[in-house]
């Protein structure tokens, strides 16, 4: 993986050592230090990338990875199916630019809370299937990556 340069004061970059949940040579999962769902996973690569916003086709192995690890982490935990819910949000409704999937075990903790991960409702959030999606039709026609 080939990230950006680390910024001084990422939080996602030092890593909260007290919620880790799985940790490997390229990725760190751990609980949202404020879950809006039953169970609220981060998914996060260890090298700092920003948003998706800034994501290219050269970056779907990487993010197609972080939903595999996050289906993988919520089903050992008994989340599938419509129990499940996986998504990035959308600048400039992130709270922190450094790349991370929300994996989210349903139901939500309120309505309220289930808002900013609604499916169409809202433009902040997308689900991560389709961002893989979009980047695999972008790399099959030969689209230029939109920056």
């Amino acid at each position: 993986m080939g990230g950006q340069q680390r910024p001084k004061h990422c939080v996602f970059c030092s890593g909260p050592l007290d919620r880790i949940v799985y940790e490997d040579a390229d990725f760190i999962a751990f609980h949202d230090i404020k879950p809006d769902a039953e169970l609220h996973l981060l998914v996060v690569p260890r090298e700092h990338y920003g948003t998706i916003k800034e994501m290219t086709t050269a970056e779907l192995p990487m993010i197609t990875r972080m939903y595999e690890l996050g289906q993988r982490l919520l089903g050992e935990r008994g989340y599938t199916g419509d129990m499940a819910r996986f998504g990035f949000h959308r600048p400039p409704f992130n709270s922190i630019h450094h790349l991370h999937l929300h994996c989210l075990g349903l139901p939500f903790r309120s309505h309220r809370a289930s808002i900013p991960f609604t499916e169409g409702v809202r433009a902040w959030f997308v689900p991560a299937a389709r961002l893989i999606s979009d980047l695999t039709k972008a790399l099959a026609n030969h689209v230029p990556d939109n920056k």
